[in-house]
């Protein structure tokens, strides 16, 4: 982050109306930062609150499929999920009438598990890296 420069002194702003000027500008760009720290506190909040919901939804289906007597396996997960996504972009584009950011095309979630040993790809392509290396 950039350091803070502060005025050399108060002698530089001689006119009363120069002084108004500055105290409006200084307090201006205070709110903006302000304003600009409490924007990425929420989408912070918010993306969280995104993956509890999802993690919630994955939950409760395997908990319904579970409870039909149905044992839910890896490939049953990985096809929700793509189904999930498949639905979102869908609806994402309906909204912005065929404009999506996150175009399906061009971008292949991945999903790798804590102990490294599984990884999921929604396309038809695995990823092949090897243990321990970056995705």
């Amino acid at each position: 982050m950039a350091r803070k420069r502060k005025v050399e002194s108060s002698a530089a702003i001689v006119d009363e109306s120069d002084k108004v000027l500055y105290s409006a500008f200084r307090n201006s760009a205070n709110e903006l930062s302000q304003f600009y720290s409490q924007a990425i506190s929420y989408n912070k909040l918010s993306f969280e609150a995104g993956q509890r919901h999802a993690l919630e939804k994955l939950s409760n289906w395997m908990a319904v499929k579970q409870q039909g007597g149905i044992m839910v396996t890896t490939e049953d997960i990985s096809t929700y999920l793509q189904s999930e996504l498949n639905n979102i972009s869908n609806a994402s584009n309906d909204l912005h009438g065929g404009r999506n950011e996150l175009n399906s095309s061009t971008t292949t979630p991945v999903v790798q598990s804590q102990d490294k040993n599984l990884c999921f790809s929604f396309d038809s392509e695995m990823d092949t890296t090897p243990e321990g290396s970056a995705l």
